[in-house]
């Protein structure tokens, strides 16, 4: 029995130390950071290059490290709220009710409208402006150069400008897959649909490195006396070393909570406003 009774104490133990998992390695990453950084392990000063750059990739490490365990925290979190919740509900009805209705076969006959009156709506916010009517433009200039528009004369330079910028505009691109899953997005062609969550994310973490590759390196330039025994100044070093790496795990923290309640609320919400537009578009056309 007594091997038996001791099962279940390991089972909670071990899962405790899964649950927190991150904790542990925040802590761990803190402590490394602080003994090296009090001890006379190496010597900073600014004519050593090689301690140099060991200080600036420990910082660089260590906030980069710090940023990657919060972002879970701060995606849990924002899992777990009710917007999150909410939009996820949303989406999941709208695309059964597609999907069991056979209205998905229709899907492309919805993107087509939508694609044409995106693109006109698109061009009246220019055309408006220098009051030119719609079927006048698409007539007339629609299908011109540059050049050709400056040549017509019966035209003001307000207008001749705003024909142009509303040349430029082209066609969005959109499926009926970009409804019902997650797709990327191009810098070079417009879309119905922003960026995936999972593109901000990456720019993000992307972003987020450059940046704290600036801030490490400026750190690492601040040693410039030899740390042999710990002091009030050198407390003071480490406190101000050690701040980038708590910040940095806040603001990965706070990116991995909008990343949810933001980015991934706002693209789910989008994708079933259309859906929700495709069916009554479809049942108005039947």
């Amino acid at each position: 029995m007594g091997e038996f009774e001791k099962i279940p104490e390991r089972k909670k133990v071990s899962q405790y130390i899964i649950g927190n998992a991150r904790t542990l390695m925040i802590a761990f990453i803190l402590f490394v950071v602080i003994v090296v950084m009090t001890t006379d392990i190496r010597l900073v000063t600014v004519s050593s290059i090689t301690d140099l750059g060991l200080e600036f990739f420990l910082l660089l490490f260590a906030s980069y490290a710090m940023y990657v365990c919060c972002v879970d925290s701060g995606t849990s979190v924002g899992i777990a709220t009710d917007a999150y919740k909410d939009s996820e509900a949303r989406f999941k009805a709208l695309k059964n009710d597609v999907l069991a209705n056979s209205r998905y076969s229709r899907l492309n006959e919805f993107c087509s409208y939508y694609i044409s009156e995106e693109l006109k709506k698109t061009r009246m916010q220019h055309l408006i402006v220098a009051s030119i009517d719609y079927d006048e433009y698409i007539e007339k200039y629609a299908k011109l150069c540059r050049s050709e528009i400056k040549a017509k004369t019966e035209l003001t330079k307000l207008q001749q400008k705003a024909i142009m910028r509303a040349n430029r505009v082209r066609q969005i691109r959109f499926t009926p897959d970009m409804m019902t899953t997650a797709h990327g997005k191009s810098a070079f062609a417009r879309f119905a649909l922003y960026m995936t969550p999972k593109a901000h994310k990456s720019l993000a973490f992307g972003t987020k490195f450059v940046k704290m590759s600036v801030v490490a390196g400026g750190m690492s330039l601040i040693a410039l006396q030899v740390i042999l025994e710990p002091s009030w100044t050198v407390f003071a070093e480490v406190c101000l070393k050690l701040a980038t790496v708590v910040v940095n795990g806040f603001d990965g923290r706070t990116m991995g909570y909008n990343n949810i309640v933001v980015d991934t609320v706002n693209y789910t919400n989008t994708q079933s406003d259309l859906m929700q537009q495709a069916i009554q578009y479809i049942d108005a056309h039947q």
